[in-house]
């Protein structure tokens, strides 16, 4: 399952009957009249009723975040859904599809790419969708006269969670989150309200789920916890949560909760105590609840085994529709050093990469960065866009054949064009090991990865780099944005400032190094022999300015590679990671 770490939100107002859920990791649920949709490990939209699995397969068949919402007030819901291509909004009628076979749609586009999204209901109880797009402007969506249209809102703010806060008013209210903090925008007064300070919040629920409650309330997941904000008063829930959910049970309201180790809570809001459930699953991503016809509710949540509904009693969990994964564990002396994704939405990728004590220091997909997958192999071939996954020129790198064994991935992998064409060909071998430390050394987790690339046709093909990056790059969890140090064989980190605080310099080495999760960590790409060029290291993130990102490239944005046909481009490189910070 994919994880993009900037938190989205789905928010809820009592005159609304789609349910809500906010996560902080990754958006891939939504529970709703319909039941449960969720996304799977390769972005492929799902539905499940209580029965029976829909598959919806149509252009935007990969996605990549999804909400439940009643555009029209009929009380059914329909899905609002980001395709992962064109990052436009689609709206999807759930029940026609499921009924015809043929999905059911309208789609929306502000004219740039939407990074996070949000629904809840208006004063008038029908659904409103709002958008965050690349450009830092804000959207909400909603259906007029069967039409669905589009109003711009002022603000420049990284989440919002839609809804009717006040009940009984005829302000649509929803709460944003700028810098870290939270905020109550009215639309029809154009201001904005300052609701909490210092909580360092990455996501919010909004909307009158507590019947008892008359003031606004609000939801609010943080780094460090998650509280309730009603009104002017803050408690604490003294628990860190991934994914939350708000449900109704007959006799009283809850919240229910992914916590940081990926175990799963229910929040009982009169007694203010939390409870664990489906003990027996561990490794939860995220939640929802879905509404019954009795007023109850049903409890689903995922794993990276697919979809879990939990029992009435909360003590047990039953797979319902389980995902064909595609991940790979990659092992060595009885340890995960890597898990390798086979099938990602573009390209095969190693998606996960451990320390020897377990610490996992890749991230896949962030929301300003989705194409950023780990860690992974891309160029820009010709006029074809393989690094990138957005734009009519983007391609796909597409494995024909794999072979796998405990510790090595051997694959054949074609590079296709937009129109079908198969550009590239490329050879791909992954090795692991776990290497214990000797004589007081630090034991290390080595991964190699060799790539051999030979065009496919009878036509030269360039290799070119639209950016600096281009090659064998690494996106690291957030810990690393800041506080962490870049170095190489030179001894000082320099070299030329490309743009902002991106860098490159040739090198026989270079690492990163810093805490995650409190722990120290330090990661080495070294250059290995055989390579068609030498390495030029690519660094961003210096002092924390943007996201910690490597790439070990072969400078060809200067001066690029033509292959011809019968030649090849070999690229091999050796990563290290240590459970050490380097001095």
């Amino acid at each position: 399952m994919k994880k993009t770490i900037l938190a989205l939100a789905l928010a809820i107002a009592t005159a609304c009957p789609a349910w809500a859920s906010v996560e902080n990791d990754n958006h891939d649920m939504a529970g709703g009249t319909f039941g449960v949709a969720w996304l799977d490990a390769t972005g492929e939209l799902r539905v499940f009723d209580g029965q029976k699995v829909t598959r919806f397969m149509e252009f935007y068949q990969k996605g990549t975040q999804i909400a439940a919402v009643d555009v029209d007030g009929d009380g059914r819901d329909e899905l609002a859904v980001v395709g992962w291509f064109k990052k436009d909004l689609y709206i999807i009628d759930v029940d026609k599809t499921v009924q015809t076979g043929k999905t059911t749609f309208a789609v929306n586009s502000t004219g740039d790419h939407i990074l996070y999204l949000s629904a809840g209901c208006d004063a008038n109880g029908l659904g409103q969708v709002l958008i965050n797009n690349t450009l830092n402007r804000v959207f909400i969506w909603k259906q007029t006269n069967g039409k669905g249209g589009w109003t711009n809102v002022p603000g420049d703010f990284s989440q919002a969670s839609a809804g009717n806060l006040q009940p009984n008013s005829a302000f649509d209210n929803f709460v944003t989150v700028t810098n870290g903090d939270v905020y109550l925008f009215s639309p029809v007064w154009n201001t904005y309200t300052q609701k909490a300070l210092g909580k360092s919040i990455r996501s919010t629920i909004c909307g009158n789920f507590a019947l008892a409650t008359k003031e606004d309330e609000i939801v609010i997941a943080g780094k460090d916890n998650t509280w309730i904000l009603i009104g002017k008063k803050v408690d604490p829930l003294d628990k860190v949560v991934k994914s939350l959910s708000v449900g109704k049970a007959p006799e009283k309201d809850v919240l229910i909760a992914v916590d940081a180790d990926g175990a799963l809570w229910r929040y009982d809001r009169t007694d203010k105590s939390w409870t664990a459930l489906a003990q027996n699953v561990t490794g939860f991503t995220s939640v929802v609840t879905a509404p019954e016809a009795d007023g109850t509710y049903t409890i689903y949540a995922q794993t990276e085994d697919g979809l879990y509904r939990v029992s009435p009693d909360g003590k047990t969990a039953e797979l319902v529709a389980g995902q064909a994964t595609s991940r790979i564990p990659l092992t060595s002396g009885g340890k995960t050093v890597a898990v390798y994704q086979a099938d990602g939405k573009c390209k095969p990728f190693i998606e996960k990469l451990y320390t020897p004590a377990g610490v996992q220091v890749l991230r896949d997909s962030s929301p300003l960065r989705p194409h950023h997958h780990s860690l992974m192999f891309a160029h820009k071939a010709d006029q074809t866009e393989f690094w990138g996954e957005y734009g009519p020129n983007c391609g796909f790198e597409i494995p024909v054949k794999l072979e796998s064994t405990e510790s090595s991935i051997k694959s054949e992998l074609n590079w296709i064009r937009p129109d079908g064409e198969v550009l590239l060909k490329e050879q791909r071998e992954i090795t692991v090991e776990y290497v214990p430390g000797a004589d007081g050394a630090q034991p290390q987790c080595v991964l190699t990865w060799k790539t051999v690339l030979t065009p496919a046709g009878d036509k030269p093909v360039l290799l070119n780099g639209r950016n600096a990056y281009f090659g064998l790059g690494l996106r690291f969890v957030a810990d690393l944005d800041t506080g962490a140090r870049f170095f190489n064989s030179t001894g000082v980190h320099d070299g030329k400032i490309v743009r902002d605080d991106e860098r490159v310099k040739p090198c026989q080495w270079f690492g990163i190094t810093g805490k995650v999760d409190g722990k120290p960590i330090t990661l080495i790409i070294y250059d290995q022999p055989g390579n068609t060029r030498p390495m030029t290291g690519y660094t961003m993130g210096d002092a924390g300015k943007t996201s910690a990102y490597m790439s070990a490239t072969m400078a060809t944005r200067e001066k690029p590679i033509e292959l011809k046909p019968g030649e090849s481009l070999t690229a091999y490189y050796k990563i290290v990671v240590t459970d050490e910070e380097h001095e």
